[in-house]
């Protein structure tokens, strides 16, 4: 009996599966498309193993990378640094993705034509195709236009791997670059670098201008000579993004040898600041595309569009910044720390994305929002969101800067956008030298003439070593890739990248040393010595009185009328306006600003105050007799305090 039954659930189990066989047999019958989906499910499941596998390398690589610069710092090793390590790993992942099988996956590529065969002269931006299953009728299928865009003339099968491994320009631009500038505008050690400011934007404006013309004029020539088909408004825009240095070893090691802090504040903030200039000038140029001349008018033109975008992205990142620290100032959402670092992050954001709309450039508009971020809101911010925004930047800034040099090596070997010229990129490296070298001296010449102190001969040197390019230059060269001389430029602009990351990078060390520029101790004794004699100079000049604007924020080096002007209105007005500092505006506006000043004092503002008439501190606070408002008789709107003539 144990037999038959036994016999008889197999017989049950086996009736069962004919059962679903045939169902499933009938359901293809009766629906013939059943294979296309079968084969699109298939597809999609395939292309999440390789995303997923692409990711996998590239977070493993940051890993790696992470414990690399650890490494680095620990045993303060010379002539390489973390950056052209993360280069090499990179490079190490493209020769592995381009010449092994590792997630491919099998695809297919169709030449696709016009139905009435004509010729599509621009890139449509969506692809509609017929697929004629066998009994079914036709189905379509809609294909969109991949981002960068490149010229594939061969015959040739899809590598899904590479393809995927092949990100979107605008993953640059939208994603990676604005953290990277925003930390640098947010952690800008503001001391240094506004005491050499004048010096920092003559190199940020006409330097950069003069080193674009001049590199696509030495590179026009030469393509005339070597009779290379470049117009000159293509050598013009190439010139315009190799003008963005990015020299993240140089300063890495600056930092490390503790170099003396105006040479730091001469490269960084040029580096800096000419990014977003590089960028505003490159699309001003390519914005005459469509023409076919790039004659004396359209360069006055591109001129005009330069300044308006650019100081129309400044105005438009200041006044969200600004917007930002009265928000904080105004409400109590710092008892909220968690809310305050979102909305500081967000409205950061906004700024960049605001600048995109409205057809500005957001790495303007994002850096000087972080300037007056950290200026103003970062005071309003309690202790938590300070120390929380500061390290968010920092490390969404360091993973994303190490994210695109390791994908600098990456896209040499997987990118579809490759056409090496060996030619063209000797005559390119010459010629950002030859453009770097005709503005660094004559700049620093007409510098040296009122400045003090002036700029050495060896910092001049070292300027000149100190114009390494990097991301910034990478991602304006593959924003658009769709004819041969884009792949030529872009390619060109990889492999300067990488070369000067590596012997640029690899030789500061030594070329500190060869140019006897103070570092460590020595750099610290005479910086300290300086802010001394510039004191001694301050006091002196004021009859030995005690100069309380030092802590106010006047600039004690900066002797020119503009910048003096600036700090004692932003001590006077700025600062109480968006922050809780003293004097309150009540102390430094006109009688009939009254009502104005009393609507922007906070209650905080006044405890503030009202601490510092206690502890007799009140006078450290204060602007110098500079101040361009006057000072009036007000009350207190608190506390019903009468102050009056009281000097500050």
């Amino acid at each position: 009996m144990k037999g038959k039954g036994l016999k008889m659930r197999y017989i049950l189990v086996a009736l069962i599966a004919q059962i679903v066989l045939s169902l499933r047999g009938l359901d293809a019958r009766h629906d013939p498309s059943a294979p296309i989906a079968q084969a699109a499910e298939k597809r999609a499941h395939n292309l999440h193993r390789v995303d997923t596998l692409i990711l996998l390398l590239f977070v493993a690589l940051l890993v790696l990378i992470v414990l690399t610069s650890w490494f680095f710092k620990h045993h303060r090793l010379q002539f390489i640094h973390e950056t052209g390590l993360t280069l090499c790993y990179g490079l190490l992942i493209g020769l592995l993705l381009r010449y092994t099988n590792i997630g491919v996956i099998e695809s297919q590529t169709i030449d696709v034509v016009q139905k009435n065969r004509t010729a599509v002269r621009e890139p449509p931006d969506y692809l509609r195709l017929e697929v004629e299953p066998l009994n079914v009728a036709k189905v379509q299928f809609h294909y969109e236009l991949i981002e960068g865009l490149f010229g594939d003339k061969k015959q040739q099968s899809e590598r899904q791997l590479e393809q995927k491994a092949v990100f979107s320009p605008e993953i640059f631009f939208n994603i990676l670059l604005p953290p990277i500038i925003f930390n640098a505008g947010y952690s800008l050690k503001k001391r240094h670098f506004f005491r050499n400011i004048g010096s920092i934007l003559a190199f940020v404006f006409i330097g950069t201008t003069v080193s674009s013309l001049v590199t696509g004029l030495l590179m026009f020539v030469f393509c005339w000579v070597f009779s290379l088909s470049f117009s000159l408004k293509e050598m013009f825009f190439f010139g315009s993004i190799l003008s963005a240095t990015d020299p993240v070893t140089v300063l890495a090691v600056f930092q490390d040898m503790r170099v003396e802090a105006d040479l730091f504040a001469l490269v960084f903030g040029e580096s800096v600041l000419n990014d977003a200039v590089a960028i505003v000038l490159s699309s001003s140029i390519d914005s005459f595309s469509a023409s076919q001349s790039f004659d004396l008018n359209a360069l006055f033109a591109a001129a005009l569009d330069f300044i308006t975008v650019f100081f129309g992205s400044l105005f438009l990142g200041s006044i969200i910044g600004c917007s930002n620290a009265l928000l904080t100032k105004l409400t109590e959402i710092h008892e909220f720390p968690l809310l305050e670092s979102a909305l500081f992050i967000l409205l950061s954001y906004l700024s960049f994305l605001l600048a995109e709309f409205v057809e500005l450039t957001g790495i303007v508009a994002v850096l000087f929002c972080a300037i007056c971020q950290a200026h103003y809101t970062y005071n309003n911010l309690s202790e938590e969101a300070q120390m929380r925004t500061k390290q968010f930047f920092q490390v969404i800034g360091f993973l994303s800067e190490s994210f695109i040099f390791c994908y600098i090596g990456v896209s040499v070997f997987v990118s579809h956008s490759q056409r090496w010229n060996v030619l063209f990129l000797l005559a390119t490296l010459f010629s950002i030298v030859v453009a770097r070298a005709v503005h660094i001296y004559p700049i620093c010449a007409m510098l040296n003439i009122h400045r003090n102190p002036q700029i050495p001969r060896n910092y001049q040197h070292m300027l000149l070593f100190s114009g390494l390019r990097g991301a910034m230059a990478f991602a304006l060269a593959y924003r658009n890739t769709a004819t041969d001389n884009r792949q030529v430029m872009a390619t060109t602009t990889s492999m300067v990248v990488i070369l000067t990351v590596f012997l640029n990078g690899g030789l500061t060390s030594w070329m500190i040393d060869r140019l006897k520029i103070k570092h460590g101790s020595e750099a610290r004794d005479e910086s300290q010595m300086q802010i001394a004699m510039d004191e001694g100079q301050s006091l002196e000049g004021n009859g030995g009185a005690e100069t309380p604007s030092r802590v106010s924020g006047q600039n004690p080096w900066d002797k020119a009328f503009l910048p003096r002007k600036w700090y004692n209105f932003d001590a006077s007005f700025m600062k109480p306006l968006l922050t809780h500092a003293n004097p309150t505006l009540m102390e430094t506006l006109p009688t009939f600003c009254m009502p104005f000043a009393k609507l922007f004092t906070t209650r905080r503002q006044m405890n503030l105050y009202t601490q510092a008439m206690e502890s007799g501190s009140l006078d450290s606070r204060q602007p110098n007799g500079d101040n361009p408002f006057t000072r009036v008789r007000y009350y207190n709107s608190l506390d019903h305090l009468s102050i009056s003539g009281m000097k500050f």
